[in-house]
C-alpha cells in the first residue's frame, strides 16, 4: 500500500527511550518528506492528465494522415520522458531524504555517545565525592570519639 502525504502528516511515533530523536526534527523532516511527496504526486497527476488529453486529441484525429500518427508517437515519447524525469526526480528526493535521515541518525548516535561518556564521568565523580565525604565524616567521628573520651 503506497504511503500518502496524509499518512506522513498523521504518523505518530511512540515515546523515545534512552536518547531517541528530537521530536521537532522528526516532525520537520516528515513535513519535508510530505511536501516532496505531494509535489511528486501533483507532477505525476499533471503528467497523467497531459497524457490523457493528448490521447483524446489523437482519438479525434485518427482519420487524418500519418503526420498525426507521428505526432501521437512523439507525444507518447514526450510523456514517457516526462514520466521518467519525474520518477528520476522522485528518486532523487527520496535519496536525499534517506541521506538526511542517515545524517540525523548519525548525529543522534554521536550525541548519545557524548552524553553516555558525560554520564560515566559524572558517575565516577559522584563515587569519588562520596568517598571523600565518607573519609571526612569518618575523621570527624574519630575526633568526636576522641573528645568524648577526654
Amino acid at each position: 500500500m503506497p504511503v500518502t502525504p496524509l499518512d506522513i502528516l498523521q504518523k505518530q511515533f511512540g515515546p523515545a527511550r534512552r536518547g531517541g530523536y528530537e521530536p521537532a526534527e522528526v516532525h520537520a523532516f516528515l513535513d519535508q518528506v510530505r511536501e516532496a511527496l505531494e509535489a511528486s504526486l501533483r507532477e505525476g497527476l499533471k503528467l497523467r492528465e497531459a497524457l490523457i488529453e493528448r490521447d483524446r486529441e489523437v482519438g479525434g484525429l485518427k482519420a487524418e494522415s500519418g503526420d498525426i500518427k507521428e505526432a501521437l508517437i512523439l507525444a507518447r515519447r514526450l510523456a514517457l520522458d516526462m514520466e521518467q524525469n519525474a520518477r528520476r526526480e522522485a528518486d532523487l528526493v527520496v535519496g536525499e531524504a534517506r541521506l538526511e535521515a542517515e545524517h540525523i541518525l548519525s548525529s543522534t548516535r554521536d550525541e548519545e555517545r557524548v552524553l553516555q561518556e558525560h554520564l560515566m564521568r559524572l558517575r565516577t565523580s559522584r563515587v569519588h565525592h562520596l568517598a571523600q565525604m565518607r573519609a571526612f565524616l569518618d575523621a570527624q567521628r574519630r575526633i568526636l570519639d576522641e573528645l568524648e573520651r577526654e
